[in-house]
């Protein structure tokens, strides 16, 4: 009896090499997180990925920090998070993201994307990226994990924020009588 090898399913999550082995991994549809934390990927990577998110059904955590984007790279990427429905982590902690950027990521909040954690410590984020988000997180109601610690939005604007994220909770829960 010849027995047929049987093919290898490939890995939920990839601590992807470089750019190109995580497109790779990613077009199998069946990576559901993709580590590229440290790999220099910049604005291009984050363009190509975002062409790929496009597409992709499978993907839900996504890790870029210490990849030196820039606002075109996270205005890429909110791009396609308003038209993917799986991701709901985004990791962009320590890269170049100023107000540009974190303006672009509050009009993919403000749409509905499914993003449930959004983490952006480290960038260049002020007052007017931090106030875009608030804008978003109001009038979407979302609920969602976000870190924007190591910037330099005032702490009136982060405390804004999170008691609109805990309204928002609120208004989601089941009322009981």
């Amino acid at each position: 009896m010849v027995m047929k090898p049987t093919p290898m399913k490939p890995p939920s999550k990839v601590i992807a090499r470089n750019l190109e082995h995580a497109v790779e991994a990613l077009k199998t549809g069946c990576v559901r997180r993709m580590d590229l934390r440290y790999r220099k990927i910049g604005d291009r990577g984050a363009e190509c990925l975002s062409e790929i998110l496009l597409a992709n059904r499978s993907l839900e955590k996504l890790e870029l920090d210490f990849n030196g984007i820039s606002s075109g790279g996270a205005a890429r990427i909110a791009e396609a998070l308003t038209m993917n429905s799986t991701l709901t982590q985004l990791f962009l902690c320590n890269n170049f993201i100023d107000d540009e950027g974190a303006i672009h990521l509050a009009s993919a909040l403000e749409t509905g994307c499914a993003l449930n954690q959004l983490y952006l410590a480290g960038n260049c984020i002020t007052n007017r990226g931090g106030q875009a988000i608030l804008a978003a997180l109001k009038k979407s109601g979302a609920v969602v994990d976000i870190d924007l610690s190591f910037q330099s939005v005032p702490d009136d604007c982060i405390q804004e924020i999170r008691a609109v994220l805990l309204a928002n909770a609120q208004a989601r829960r089941p009322q009981t009588v």
